[in-house]
C-alpha cells in the first residue's frame, strides 16, 4: 500500500514537473532570445545558450529608441485604470453587499457589469474611437485611462463582491452601535478587512491593463501616448524582425506584473477564492 502511494506521488511530482518545463521553456528561450546577437539569431543551428550576455538590446530598447518614455506612459495609464476602476466598483458594490438590496437589484447589477465584457475588445473599438475623437482625446493618456477602467470594471466588481459578502455585516453594525458614523465604519472597519481583496484586485487589474494592446493601438498615434506593448510591435517591420529587441521588450514587458504576482501570490489566490462556494 505504501509503496503504490509512493508511486502515484514520484508520478505526479514527474507530471507537474513536466508541465512546469513546458510552460517555464517559452519564458526561458525568451530571455535566452534577447541577450544573442544578431550572427547568433540567424545560425543554422538554433542555441539554448547564448555564448555571453549581451545587453545590446535592452539598451537599444530603452535608450536609443526611447521607449522609456512608453514604459512610463504604461505605468502612469495602468495605475491610474486600476485606482479608479476600484474606487467605482467599491462604489457599486459596497451599497449591493453593505445595504439593504433586493435580489433583483443585486442580480441587475452584476449583469450589467457582466454585460460590458460581453463583446471582444475588437467589437467596440471603432465605437471607442469614434467617441474619443469626437470629445478630443485622441492620442491622450486619459483617453486609455477611461478605457481601460470601463473594460477592467466588471472584473473588479465580481472580486470585490466576492469578497464584501464574506465580511460579517455584524461588525459594520458594531462600529454603527458605538456611535460610528456609515463613513467612519466604512474606512475603519470595512477597508482594513478588505486589504486582502484589494491588493488581489490592484494585481489582477493592474496586470490588464499592462498587457492590453488593441485600445493603445487604436486610440493613440504617437510615443507620447504609446505604451510599451505597442512600441514594442513597431519591432516589426516590412523589412525585418528585430528578434532580439522583441525579445528584451517582452522580458521588460513581464517583469513587473510577474514581479507583482510573485511577491503577492499568497493574497491574489485567497481575493480570487473568496465568494466562489457560497452565494447569498
Amino acid at each position: 500500500m505504501n509503496r503504490g502511494r509512493r508511486s502515484t506521488r514520484i508520478a505526479t511530482y514527474l507530471l507537474l514537473l513536466g508541465i512546469g518545463l513546458i510552460f517555464a521553456f517559452p519564458l526561458y528561450y525568451l530571455i535566452v532570445t534577447s541577450f544573442k546577437t544578431k550572427s547568433e539569431l540567424f545560425a543554422a543551428v538554433p542555441s539554448l545558450v547564448p555564448q555571453a550576455l549581451n545587453p545590446a538590446a535592452y539598451e537599444s530598447v530603452l535608450f536609443t529608441r526611447g521607449y522609456t518614455g512608453l514604459l512610463f506612459n504604461s505605468i502612469v495609464v495602468g495605475l491610474s485604470a486600476t485606482i479608479l476602476a476600484i474606487a467605482v466598483a467599491f462604489a457599486i458594490c459596497y451599497p449591493i453587499t453593505r445595504l439593504p438590496a433586493s435580489r433583483r437589484l443585486r442580480a441587475f447589477v452584476l449583469n450589467w457589469a457582466l454585460s460590458l465584457r460581453f463583446l471582444p475588445p475588437i467589437a467596440v473599438v471603432i465605437p471607442y474611437f469614434t467617441i474619443i475623437r469626437t470629445v478630443g482625446l485622441y492620442n491622450q493618456l486619459p483617453a486609455l485611462i477611461v478605457v481601460y477602467t470601463i473594460f477592467n470594471l466588471p472584473l473588479a466588481i465580481w472580486m470585490l463582491r466576492g469578497f464584501l459578502d464574506e465580511i460579517p455585516l455584524e461588525i459594520e453594525q458594531a462600529a454603527l452601535v458605538d456611535g460610528a458614523s456609515r463613513w467612519q465604519a466604512f474606512r475603519h472597519v470595512l477597508l482594513p478587512l478588505s486589504r486582502t481583496a484589494i491588493l488581489a484586485v490592484v494585481i489582477i487589474v493592474f496586470a490588464f491593463d499592462w498587457a492590453e494592446f488593441l485600445f493603445a493601438f487604436i486610440l493613440t498615434a504617437t510615443p507620447q501616448a504609446q505604451t510599451f506593448p505597442v512600441g514594442v510591435q513597431g519591432l516589426v517591420t516590412q523589412f525585418e524582425i528585430i528578434w532580439n529587441e522583441m525579445a528584451a521588450g517582452g522580458v521588460i514587458a513581464i517583469v513587473i506584473p510577474l514581479t507583482l504576482m510573485l511577491i503577492a501570490r499568497r493574497h491574489v489566490m485567497t481575493g480570487l477564492t473568496f465568494g466562489v462556494i457560497r452565494e447569498k
